[in-house]
């Protein structure tokens, strides 16, 4: 399987795991923690370049295999290519400048029947509801919990487009650099299920698990690029070729034929 590098550099950990350690005795029992995780329905293709989609609302969406899972799921493509599977998956969602954010999802499992508590098409969300400037739609940004393993360290954050419409004082967060950090308004916290829209390349609101609150839980900050953040080495500029202009053709005089 294919995938470009810059949707691979996200691929290493899931953003939310469902196996936790065991728990410490001054740890909260249920804390609450960023998530996005939902269930899909489909039959999963193959395209010619080897990349496996699944077809949502007439549209194609990129599916993805950690590294440990992918032999059992190339496994179970060759034993049963045209099986109609239930998938537990992570949503994705690449960010490109002047371009519709492009949406994909992550396998975490896969069943012929549905052992998950949504139904397909719902995913559960947890996470800040807010504006960011790639897109025009608000997102739910899902970070990397405070205790979340990254190898990596680059803490990279999924930035979810939603469509909600509340009638308590929640709105989206909109960061504006000429108000002072003690005038900007409040971050909200959401916990709610949310239906994907193929339509509309998005999600929309369906209930809340929880009530907002402006209570945030702890998170791993994203790690921007810098400049010294090591890249491929350039290659070196050849010298400049020295341009020798034309020399003048020496004319050659005939001998003079005796009389």
């Amino acid at each position: 399987m294919s995938a470009p590098e810059e949707l691979m550099s996200e691929l290493s950990q899931p953003v939310e795991s469902e196996e936790t350690s065991t728990p410490k005795p001054e740890v909260e029992e249920n804390p609450v923690l960023f998530q996005a995780i939902g269930t899909l329905k489909g039959k999963p293709e193959k395209d010619e370049e080897g990349n496996f989609l699944i077809r949502l609302g007439g549209k194609r969406y990129k599916l993805f295999i950690a590294g440990y899972r992918y032999q059992a799921w190339l496994k179970q493509m060759e034993a049963n290519p045209d099986q109609i599977l239930f998938l537990r998956v992570y949503p994705k969602c690449l960010m490109i400048p002047r371009k519709d954010p492009q949406i994909y999802f992550q396998v975490a499992a896969w069943e012929e029947e549905n052992p998950w508590e949504e139904e397909p098409g719902i995913f559960k969300f947890r996470g800040l509801w807010q504006f960011v400037p790639q897109v025009r739609t608000p997102v739910i940004s899902v970070y990397r919990n405070q205790n979340a393993n990254d190898p990596k360290g680059r803490f990279k954050a999924s930035h979810l487009p939603v469509l909600m419409r509340r009638e308590d004082e929640a709105k989206p967060f909109r960061f504006n650099p000429r108000v002072s950090k003690e005038e900007l308004p409040s971050r909200w916290f959401i916990q709610g299920n949310f239906k994907f829209i193929p339509s509309r390349n998005c999600w929309g609101w369906d209930k809340d698990l929880e009530a907002p609150t402006k209570k945030i839980p702890r998170y791993k900050k994203p790690v921007k690029a810098t400049g010294e953040t090591p890249q491929s080495p350039k290659a070196e500029k050849a010298p400049p070729r020295r341009i020798e202009k034309p020399k003048k053709p020496i004319k050659i005089q005939k001998p003079q034929e005796d009389d």
